[in-house]
């Protein structure tokens, strides 16, 4: 991998979360990953079962294409790679600033989305009976428990 300096004369981020990188240099290998489970209601409600990451949408393998045998790259870079500033507001789930080169670059972020709204949901006989026989560590017998009611 060809070295050359990186000159960063101000760098300001007011955000960096969730597997994020600021990367200033070369670097041989990034590999960055995320996973999150996101439910969404209109009214608070929380169960503590909630979010397990046995979904195919964490598990499944991505297929990356297969490489282009045909692309050729021609470079010649004598001179430094120069940043006078730069101002970021937010990097998020698996991304990356890089100033610099990078070999091999690896990004994967896996995000469920579950989203409850009011007179959209509808429980079956069967889902009800399971919602009532749920048990909830922490919580005494006879103490109430808040359900949200979905009514049409």
């Amino acid at each position: 991998m060809l070295k050359r300096y990186s000159i960063v004369n101000e760098l300001s981020g007011v955000t960096l979360s969730f597997s994020s990188v600021y990367q200033l240099g070369d670097s041989q290998n990034i590999f960055s990953t995320t996973k999150a489970f996101a439910v969404q209601r209109e009214k608070e409600f929380f169960l503590s079962s909630e979010g397990r990451f046995d979904s195919d949408v964490f598990n499944k393998p991505i297929e990356l294409p297969p490489p282009n045998p045909r692309v050729t790259v021609n470079r010649l870079n004598l001179a430094p790679i120069k940043v006078n500033c730069l101002k970021i507001r937010a990097t998020a789930f698996s991304s990356i600033v890089h100033i610099g080169n990078t070999c091999n670059v690896y990004m994967d972020s896996r995000v469920k989305n579950v989203r409850q709204l009011e007179g959209e949901a509808e429980y079956t006989e069967e889902e009800m009976e399971a919602i009532q026989e749920m048990e909830f560590p922490g919580v005494e017998e006879g103490e109430t428990v808040e359900f949200i009611q979905f009514e049409d």
